[in-house]
């Protein structure tokens, strides 16, 4: 950091030595912004043509567009996956021993239902957060306490204090020590606000420069209650640590993409669009083919609202006359037709948009999720090696990241709600813990089936093929719980998994399926079906208690079908005799 003091109590002073070295570090905030927020990204492009007419460059601005944010949105989504995951929850210690605290009032309680807007905490962390987090690695969450205000509008001091979590992101950060005072912006520049473990205050500075407290809030928490919200560690200082977002690998390529598709925009408006050239011949009548009249001795130009250039304008809509050339007075003929189009080069178009196709490619690649864009094969030179394991530990990382932020946050306001009750060691004992596990479910249904498609090309074993359907199966179906086991019952005490109905024909007349199989592979469904309908708690037994119940099944359709050829076998005979 620029500014190395350390200020563990917010004075006048401190704050006059901030405003004149003030830390900001918000580049990679701000990257982000463009596909977060749909923010223009002015530098980006201005950098890229430093040279260019400011009226282009107004055009550029005025006619951009976000296509960039779906990628970003597409991430977001897929991590949102998270909060479904099996085995990600949060996990209280007993609260009974608490006996000083009311049960309505109690810890749990709180951060189910109230932590912001009514929100629970887990729901606060996924819907806000999450995106705080991705963008900002070295954002704040402040977690700040007030008194509950009754229905006359004062303060009720014998409740329980109402904490919640307020963002305050890089932009606005001019000075940070971790654990102890953070400085940040106000609305204008003879405005701060600074946070420590006294108080809250709004500082203005007045006419003769000097800063005074406008507004504070004490801290009756005693701690300081914030936290930078964290990611890749990038350096740790005397101040704190310093951090980069889980998804900065992913902004060069993604800022790449943002300026080539600005040049492909114009790259399109100037090659694409047709353009009609027509050999003018019609001279302006009212300025004799001059482009300006005179008056009051002052060339002005011409009014005739046709004219360009001393020339009427020829609209595509209306015939073309052009009149024959006086060859005797020196006049060149026109050419033949007097009219066409400009051809233009449209391969440079098609090479920019195959780049950004790429660069989107490599931006999801990056960060280990260029699962959730399908590259079709005509486009070379793009890796489509998906490493399952590298992608799951993305998700692991951050995933242990929002624990810790839901930690911390529980613990700010478990301390600003009982630190008059219990002390911060027996605070710490009532607050949760994050459970993470160790997979996460993040692939899409149609990525799974064209991973299956090509295991089957490759003639991968069908015991490996029978574990990827299933997972197929519980992506497919993930809220029919019933319907799942179904079909991976079906698949598991299949005898002929797998196999068409010709390969069953062929395994039975080879002597290597029994007929009570072939039957058994025939209608499994309906069979596993009947058992679920007929036989209690059957997705509980074993698989030999399961297979010994279908083929029970079996065998009375095996006696069925025996019947019934008789049957028709005895009456082919009747009238046959």
């Amino acid at each position: 950091m620029e500014l190395e003091k350390n200020y563990k109590i917010i004075d006048a002073n401190a704050i006059a030595e901030i405003y004149k070295k003030p830390h900001i570090e918000d580049e990679e905030y701000t990257n982000f912004k463009y596909y977060s927020d749909n923010e223009y990204p002015k530098k980006l492009i201005d950098e890229r043509r430093p040279n260019e007419a400011q009226m282009v460059k107004e055009y550029r601005e005025k006619t951009y567009q976000p296509v960039f944010q779906e990628v970003f949105d597409r991430v977001l989504a897929s991590l949102n996956k998270i909060h479904r995951a099996d085995g990600f929850f949060i996990k209280y210690p007993d609260q009974k021993e608490f006996t000083q605290i009311a049960d309505s009032e109690k810890l749990p309680e709180y951060l189910e239902t109230d932590f912001k807007g009514k929100q629970s905490i887990m729901n606060y962390t996924f819907s806000t957060l999450l995106k705080q987090y991705l963008i900002d690695a070295n954002g704040i969450c402040l977690i700040w306490g007030y008194q509950p205000i009754t229905e006359e509008g004062n303060e009720d001091n014998t409740n329980y204090i109402e904490p919640h979590p307020y963002i305050i992101n890089t932009n606005k950060i001019i000075y940070f020590s971790e654990g102890e005072s953070f400085v940040y912006n106000g609305e204008n520049s003879r405005e701060l606000y600074s946070v420590d473990k006294t108080q809250w205050a709004k500082w203005v500075m007045d006419k003769r420069g000097v800063w005074r407290i406008e507004k504070s809030i004490p801290n009756l928490s005693g701690e300081a209650c914030f936290f930078r919200l964290g990611g890749l560690v990038e350096s740790t200082e005397d101040l704190g640590t310093e951090y980069q977002s889980r998804l900065k690998a992913m902004l060069p390529w993604l800022n790449v993409a943002t300026v080539e598709f600005s040049d492909l925009q114009a790259e399109i408006v100037m090659h694409i669009h047709s353009q009609q050239w027509i050999y003018q011949s019609e001279e302006c009548s009212s300025c004799n083919g001059s482009g300006f009249l005179l008056k009051d001795q002052q060339k002005v130009p011409c009014t005739n609202t046709k004219c360009k250039d001393g020339y009427v304008s020829f609209s595509p809509y209306e015939p073309l006359r052009v009149r024959p050339a006086k060859t005797n007075m020196g006049e060149t003929p026109a050419p033949t037709p007097p009219m066409g189009y400009v051809q233009k080069d449209t391969e440079i178009a098609k090479l920019q948009d195959a780049r950004i196709d790429r660069h989107r490619n490599r931006a999801l690649s990056a960060i280990n999720m260029q699962f959730l864009e399908l590259i079709p094969a005509a486009v070379s030179g793009v890796s489509k090696a998906y490493d399952r394991d590298e992608t799951n530990n993305t998700f692991y990382a951050i995933a242990k990241d929002l624990g810790r932020i839901i930690e911390f946050s529980a613990y700010y306001v478990a301390v600003w709600r009982y630190n008059q009750i219990y002390s911060n060691d027996i605070i710490k004992m009532m607050c949760p813990i994050v459970i993470v596990p160790n997979t996460f479910d993040i692939l899409s249904s149609d990525f799974l089936v064209q991973e299956i498609k090509t295991a089957k090309d490759s003639g991968l074993n069908d015991a490996v093929l029978s574990e990827m359907e299933i997972e197929f199966i519980k992506k497919r179906f993930p809220n029919d719980v019933r319907l799942q086991q179904i079909k991976i019952d079906a698949m598991k005490l299949d005898p002929a998994s797998g196999k068409s109905e010709e390969e069953k024909a062929l395994m039975f007349a080879s002597n290597t399926m029994t007929k009570q199989d072939q039957i058994l592979s025939t209608y499994i469904y309906d069979f596993i079906e009947k058992a679920y309908e007929e036989v209690a708690n059957f997705g509980m037994k074993t698989r030999d208690e399961k297979l010994k119940t279908l083929q029970g099944y079996a065998a009375v359709k095996q006696a069925e079908i025996s019947a019934k050829n008789k049957v028709e076998t005895i009456i082919r005979d009747n009238i046959g005799n």
